[in-house]
């Protein structure tokens, strides 16, 4: 519920409390970020990091519903900004930065709209790290639910013989953070506990030991 206040507080700043006066007859932004949210809802895969959706999307209305008074740009940057968050609060993996345009389409039926999404990967702006002082290291973690191991196609790559190929999952949901080990051999802990293949809660600070190697959690 607060994040779903705090989106539409966002949107709303958009129209400047002309509400009343810009939107009759049109589309409020608010009404195009419901759009989005359910069919993102609707179209959730199973991958293989867990659940995940597209990250390029597109949303065409009919120019009669669209409010001239609105800039193109701002209302884009808000949508990319509700879909990314929602993401992010549902633990939604998108593979790549989240892009939302929307553009003007005589086809699409006054009221309606034509939502639809694509993947794709590319880089993500990074939310936390992992830092190691001996032997220094630094990771990035990016996507919502970021795969950890020695693999190269692990989203995280830590090139430690003593890690897995795939040796935890971190994952951002519910505006909170949780680690899993998968099945790791020779485990994963966090502040010196083993943790199992249940979430197992990360804080700020936390020390996240894997193989030899302590790491401190750091969101950024």
């Amino acid at each position: 519920m607060k994040l779903a206040r705090e989106m539409e507080q966002r949107l709303e700043r958009l129209v400047d409390g002309a509400t009343a006066a810009v939107f009759r007859g049109k589309m409020h932004p608010v009404d195009m970020a419901d759009r989005l949210i359910r069919q993102a809802d609707f179209v959730v895969t199973e991958g293989d990091a867990g659940p995940e959706i597209p990250n390029r999307w597109v949303l065409g209305i009919n120019p009669s519903d669209l409010p001239v008074e609105i800039d193109p740009e701002e209302l884009d940057r808000e949508l990319t900004h509700t879909v990314t968050k929602f993401a992010a609060d549902r633990g939604w993996r998108t593979n790549g930065p989240v892009v939302v345009e929307v553009v003007s389409d005589a086809a699409v039926p006054r009221g309606l709209t034509d939502c639809s999404g694509v993947s794709e990967p590319g880089p993500i702006e990074p939310w936390s790290q992992l830092v190691a002082a001996s032997p220094p290291i630094v990771v990035e973690i990016s996507d919502n639910r970021s795969v950890l191991g020695r693999a190269l196609e692990s989203d995280v790559v830590v090139s430690v013989p003593e890690l897995s190929r795939r040796q935890a999952i971190i994952i951002r949901a519910d505006q909170a953070v949780t680690i899993t080990d998968l099945s790791s051999a020779n485990g994963t802990h966090v502040n010196g506990e083993l943790i199992g293949t249940d979430p197992f809660p990360l804080v700020p600070g936390d020390t996240v030991t894997m193989g030899d190697i302590d790491f401190i959690f750091r969101p950024l």
